[in-house]
């Protein structure tokens, strides 16, 4: 008799539990399926919007129209720049614009010193902007109370570029500095007061653009340097002028004084006739009119001269600066000193001034110098 091992009857039980395992199976895979292409999803969304957002930092697509002035060390690696460009606004992805410089531009160095670069820019014009071509640079220095028109004369003079161009830079390029007002023309002379005076050193390469934008954000460190105390800026605030303000009585201080001391007397008589205009409401700042007239020696037509500049017939502040004044005179425009002083006239050798309260004063002041002079010989 055969034993009937091989023909037993199935347990359905047993055929229930593995039905249900390959349902178990069948549902994790398509979880894991779903998830996947979820994470490919995401994944390429993430990777689409960086490519945007780097995109745009790359080719300047959607950013704001502003200068920033940056000051780039000695020596300073790629590295070093593209952190700086990151922090100052100038890029929005420092490590990119590091790529970027790294795989274009083989071997690149930079020009040390301030630039004035804009955040609309895009990756290739902050590079060429910065970028060293030429190692010759010319040293340059611009005395306190040149007017831009000396300072056209000097660039020129040291072969840094032409009058024309020059010109041309200060008649159409739109500078966003905030301390700049806001009704600056197109005229050549529309930045006086803000290409601050100093000694600088240009690249024999540098556009006359970039030339000027060097002394305008020279200026704006200089306004905002709180090292030694408040800084400029803080100061307009406290004393409630704008700037330009500043800017405008400054150049007077800087043409009117002889010294640092001086400044601040001189400063003084300009705000004691400010703050009592119903009794002195003209300036009668002679330097004033030697800047439309164009000589120093004053005629009595050209006291006649018909200008908004001319502060004998033109009530209160000229329209504008009429030079471009050192750090003492702005320091002197917001800290004058405290006096009673509404004159005052140079002395016979134009080495002081010589104040007074009262226009009788002031008339006997002007007497005596003349006879000094008389007996001078002058």
């Amino acid at each position: 008799m055969k034993a009937n091992h091989n023909n037993h009857t199935p347990d359905p039980q047993n055929k229930r539990k593995k039905t249900i395992r390959r349902k178990k199976k069948s549902r994790s895979g398509i979880s894991s399926t779903l998830l996947y292409l979820l994470s490919i999803l995401v994944i390429s969304a993430v990777l689409a919007t960086t490519g945007i957002l780097l995109s745009n930092d790359l080719f300047a697509l959607a950013k704001p129209d502003r200068d920033i002035t940056v000051t780039i060390p000695e020596d300073a690696s790629v590295k070093q720049v593209s952190k700086l460009l990151d922090k100052s606004g100038v890029v929005n992805y420092g490590s990119f614009f590091r790529l970027f410089t790294g795989i274009v531009y083989k071997d690149i160095e930079f020009r040390p010193g301030m630039w004035t670069l804009n955040s609309d820019m895009d990756y290739r014009e902050i590079v060429n902007e910065i970028r060293l071509t030429s190692k010759s640079t010319v040293t340059v220095t611009i005395p306190e109370g040149y007017t831009i028109n000396n300072i056209i004369d000097l660039l020129v003079e040291n072969g840094l570029s032409s009058e024309n161009e020059l010109k041309t830079v200060l008649q159409n390029s739109s500078f966003t500095y905030d301390f700049l007002p806001e009704d600056v023309g197109n005229e050549t002379n529309s930045l006086e007061g803000y290409l601050f005076p100093d000694t600088y050193e240009f690249y024999l390469n540098d556009s006359a653009e970039t030339i000027i934008s060097k002394m305008l954000g020279n200026f704006e460190n200089k306004i905002n340097d709180d090292s030694n105390g408040k800084s400029l800026a803080e100061l307009c605030k406290e004393k409630d002028i704008s700037i330009s303000d500043m800017v405008i009585i400054a150049s007077m201080v800087e043409k009117e004084s002889v010294d640092a001391k001086d400044m601040l007397d001189v400063s003084g008589v300009i705000w004691n006739r400010l703050n009592h205009k119903s009794e002195y409401p003209y300036l009668n700042i002679d330097a004033t009119i030697q800047y439309v007239v164009g000589h120093t020696e004053l005629t009595d037509a050209d006291m006649k001269y018909d200008s908004p500049y001319n502060t004998y017939t033109s009530k209160g502040l000229p329209p504008g600066p009429i030079c471009n004044p050192g750090y003492d005179a702005l320091l002197a425009a917001v800290q004058p000193s405290v006096h009673d002083y509404y004159y005052y006239v140079a002395n016979a050798d134009h080495t002081a001034h010589i104040y007074a309260k009262t226009q009788e004063e002031q008339t006997a002041n002007i007497a005596a110098v003349q006879r000094e002079k008389d007996a001078a010989g002058d």
